[in-house]
């Protein structure tokens, strides 16, 4: 019996050793790929800064599209699962809440807080089709829990007699919403685009995606006041973002992924 708890230790010594050993070869990344761009990203150097092996390395991001899809991955981990949690909890109106579930992507960008433009890797392709399936599943997890969260959200606002549309309605708002936020993310990090992307006033974004809610009919539609709010949450739950840990977050739905396999 003492040696089943010794080696269970052991193992958990072993998994913690890993998981901050795989946290700082992402962060290493990230400051590398702020500095010099993806591409130029060395696994060989990235292993001497996150002091370990390049075999090490390899054993938990085996190509450099693994680790852009592992930085990518924290980003949706926290400003949409994470953050979508955190705002439903709010006392705002659940019209004002759902538009800070989207605006607080495109809050980020213009703060210019993706010096890496980590968000910009959703459009390259050749990340995705290179990345190692493994990671691409737990990619695929974490956006089916936020497309959900927020699906979710509007189907408790409509049982509530917060909102009047159907199933498809609800996802085609959902749609339009995400593929605003997903123009502005991209344009933003393009840096041909960037100076005008970020000098967009956020109230025109806010309008635009605005036209996409009127269509549910809400009990508590938006105002001229709401912008201002729906900003404010923003910023409140990006500053107790930086509290939450992301890598924990997406380790437990690794392991809840490879025991459903």
């Amino acid at each position: 019996m003492l040696q089943y708890f010794l080696n269970k230790d052991i193992a958990m010594g072993r998994v913690e050793q890993k998981k901050q050993r795989d946290r700082m070869i992402l962060d290493k990344a990230e400051e590398a790929i702020v500095e010099r761009g993806l591409f130029s990203l060395s696994l060989l150097e990235l292993a001497r800064q996150a002091e370990c092996s390049v075999n090490t390395l390899y054993g938990s991001f085996a190509k450099r599209e693994d680790i852009a899809v592992g930085l990518f991955n924290r980003v949706m981990a926290t400003f949409g699962v994470k953050a979508c949690q955190e705002i439903a909890l709010r006392q705002e109106s659940i019209a004002e809440r759902f538009m800070a579930m989207q605006m607080i992507w495109i809050r980020r960008q213009h703060k210019q807080s993706d010096l890496g433009g980590v968000q910009f890797l959703a459009a390259m392709p050749s990340v995705w089709k290179h990345a190692s399936h493994s990671r691409i599943a737990i990619t695929r997890k974490l956006l089916d829990s936020w497309y959900q969260s927020n699906l979710n959200f509007l189907q408790m606002a409509r049982a509530n007699g917060e909102l009047v549309a159907d199933d498809d309605h609800l996802h085609q708002c959902l749609n339009e919403v995400t593929c605003v936020e997903r123009g502005f993310s991209l344009f933003s990090n393009n840096y041909s685009f960037r100076d005008e992307a970020i000098s967009l006033p956020m109230e025109r974004v806010f309008k635009v995606m605005s036209f996409s809610l009127e269509e549910l009919s809400w009990q508590t539609p938006l105002t001229n006041d709401s912008f201002k709010r729906v900003m404010n949450i923003c910023d409140e739950v990006e500053t107790s973002l930086r509290n939450f840990d992301v890598d924990e977050h997406i380790w437990a739905v690794e392991m809840n992924a490879q025991e459903l396999q």
